[in-house]
């Protein structure tokens, strides 16, 4: 069995590493999410020192997973009505995309190595998988 990693390299590390943000913008972004709240992610955003997609790169490596700018898409409101409203809301999730031929629905989410929000989306899709 595949062990998962104890620990996942941090949002910030991710982004000075790769020379996308300075570290005083780290740590404007951090006082200001101590003072505000949010994520450092969204008050990176909100300031302009990171554009989204540079964000979403910085985020695929963090969960090692794929990542899509979600601002440039069209998303088929067929695709939207795939899940629940209340439920999309609620667990601050966006599907996106669908692949009838394999009967894959692609989600946009926070974390998408939340085990019980893949468990509780399957069950909500039926017969369709979750990426």
């Amino acid at each position: 069995m595949k062990k998962k990693p104890t620990t996942k390299a941090r949002l910030d590390e991710i982004l000075v590493q790769e020379g996308l943000v300075t570290e005083e913008q780290i740590k404007e972004a951090l006082m200001r999410q101590k003072a505000f709240g949010g994520k450092i992610g969204s008050q990176l955003l909100y300031h302009r020192f990171i554009d989204e997609a540079s964000l979403v790169k910085a985020l695929t490596r963090q969960f090692g997973s794929e990542g899509v700018v979600l601002s440039n898409l069209q998303i088929p409101k067929e695709v939207i009505e795939m899940i629940p409203r209340k439920i999309a809301v609620s667990r601050r999730i966006i599907p996106f995309d669908y692949d009838a031929n394999n009967k894959v629905l692609k989600i946009a989410c926070e974390d998408p190595t939340n085990e019980s929000l893949v468990k509780e989306l399957k069950f909500i899709v039926k017969k369709k998988k979750i990426k």
